[in-house]
This record gives C-alpha cells, sequence and structure tokens, in this order.
C-alpha cells in the first residue's frame, strides 16, 4: 500500500544535545514532539478539507491521517490513501478508452468494433456528496419523469472474445434487463442532461430516485481522455509551514528544562 509521509527535520536540535537527551531528563521535549505530531495531522485533515476535493475523495484521503511516535523524540505523520500520491504531485492525463481492452464488459458491433455503455449517476440539489448538484431546473423536470427500472438480469458473450480457462468456453457477463421510462430531451436540455433518466430505488417505505445518462464509448469515439492535474501538494506546504513553529518549540523545551 502507497504510504505519503511529512516528517519534521529536527537534526539540528537534537544533535547539540545527542547522548544526553532522553526523554527522562527532557520531559517537555517529549511532550513537544507529541504535541507537534498531533497539530501537523490537524493541519493536514484540514489542508485536505479546504482543498478543491470531491467530497468522497476528501473523506478517504482524510481518513488515513495519522500519527505515531517512532521513539522519545520522533513522530511520523502519514497517509496511506491510495491516490494521496497523485493528489499530492498531480495525475498524469488518462484515455479511458483504454478500457475497451481489459473490460469483460465490452461490447462487440456488428462491424467488429468494441464499445461500452456507460452509466452516469447525477447527484439532486442538496445531495452533494459525491460531486456536483444538477441544476434546479434540470432536477424540476427530471423528478416528474415517469420512472425506468430493472425487471431482471441475463447473460451475454463478453465483448473481449475471452475464454474461461477451466470450461474453455466463451467468458459471459451479468446484463440488466430494463423497463424504459421517460427521459429528457428537447433543445434546451445541456448534453450532459439529455437522455437522463429517472429510476425508482425507493426501500423500506422511503421513496429514492437515482438519476442517470448513459453514454457510449467506443473505439472511433471522441474524448474520453482525462486531462492532467496538477499536484496539490497539501503535506508539502503543512510540513514547511509546521517547520519553523517545531523548531521553536523544541528549542523553547530544552531551553525551559536547563
Amino acid at each position: 500500500m502507497a504510504e505519503f509521509r511529512i516528517s519534521v527535520d529536527l537534526s539540528d536540535v537534537i544533535a547539540a544535545g545527542r547522548g544526553i537527551i532522553t526523554a527522562e531528563i527532557f520531559p517537555l521535549l517529549n511532550q513537544a514532539v507529541r504535541a507537534v505530531a498531533q497539530q501537523t495531522r490537524i493541519d493536514w485533515l484540514e489542508s485536505v478539507e479546504r482543498a478543491r476535493l470531491w467530497r468522497g475523495e476528501k473523506d478517504a484521503y482524510k481518513a488515513t491521517i495519522q500519527w505515531q511516535m517512532i521513539n522519545d523524540f520522533e513522530a511520523l505523520v502519514w497517509a496511506d490513501y491510495k491516490y494521496a500520491k497523485e493528489i499530492e504531485r498531480g495525475r498524469p492525463a488518462r484515455d479511458l478508452k483504454r478500457m475497451l481492452n481489459t473490460s469483460l464488459k465490452a461490447r462487440t458491433s456488428q462491424k467488429g468494433s468494441r464499445f461500452l455503455i456507460i452509466p452516469f449517476q447525477h447527484n439532486t440539489p442538496g445531495a452533494n456528496a459525491t460531486g456536483q448538484a444538477m441544476p434546479n431546473e434540470i432536477y424540476d423536470m427530471a423528478k416528474t419523469l415517469s420512472s425506468s427500472m430493472v425487471t431482471g438480469q441475463t447473460q451475454r458473450l463478453s465483448g473481449t472474445g475471452a475464454y474461461d480457462i477451466q470450461s474453455r468456453k466463451r467468458l459471459t457477463v451479468n446484463q440488466n434487463i430494463y423497463k424504459w421510462g421517460g427521459s429528457l430531451s428537447g433543445d434546451s436540455i445541456p448534453n450532459r442532461f439529455a437522455g437522463m433518466r429517472r429510476f425508482d430505488t425507493s426501500a423500506g417505505g422511503a421513496k429514492r430516485s437515482t438519476y442517470l445518462t448513459f453514454r457510449v464509448m467506443s473505439e472511433k469515439s471522441n474524448g474520453w481522455v482525462v486531462p492532467a492535474k496538477p499536484g496539490l501538494f497539501l503535506a508539502k506546504s503543512v510540513a514547511e509551514a509546521m517547520q519553523p513553529k517545531a523548531e521553536k518549540v523544541f528549542q523553547e523545551a530544552i531551553r525551559r528544562t536547563i
């Protein structure tokens, strides 16, 4: 699992008293290291919270930020969120069409071109936990649509042409069977929401709806490239801001002890 760490360089402070600085003799320094590590974690959490990331990613990143004492005068603050390195140092551009090479759910057209039908979920106003909500005027139209629903499942051959190693038969994948309701259409509907359908996902007496659009990604499709994103350097900024503060705190702890 990848780790991203913050450390504070105390070599100049500790070197001055190496061999005589112990927790028993310098308890204030030991306490200061703990306090700095705890505050560094808090600052890192706050930095992630302020960052321009979607809520699900913020929460996942923050959940992995931890601290611990390595010895009496050394602490580690780290995060092992799997996308921490990409967030901190930047993300390269990604061509989503590469999924056509690996996804078992790929289909093959009559002309032999591979494609995927990809559902996109759209959040309702006030429900921004996983991303930006649809505009109120779009929601007002979408919530009046007759509902679509999944009525069952069947199986179809994977468009990859892959075979099961044991049975030596073509691999199959599940495929939903739909009963279609209404969809958004018209010149006034932005492309992003064109064809949106309302799915009734009520459960346990609570009425709920999920709003989806379906898009086709094929080998011949234009776009489907996620642009590169620069690094946010959240951890680096927190560490650089903490460095001078920590040195002052540690020096003061030693001075007061002496």
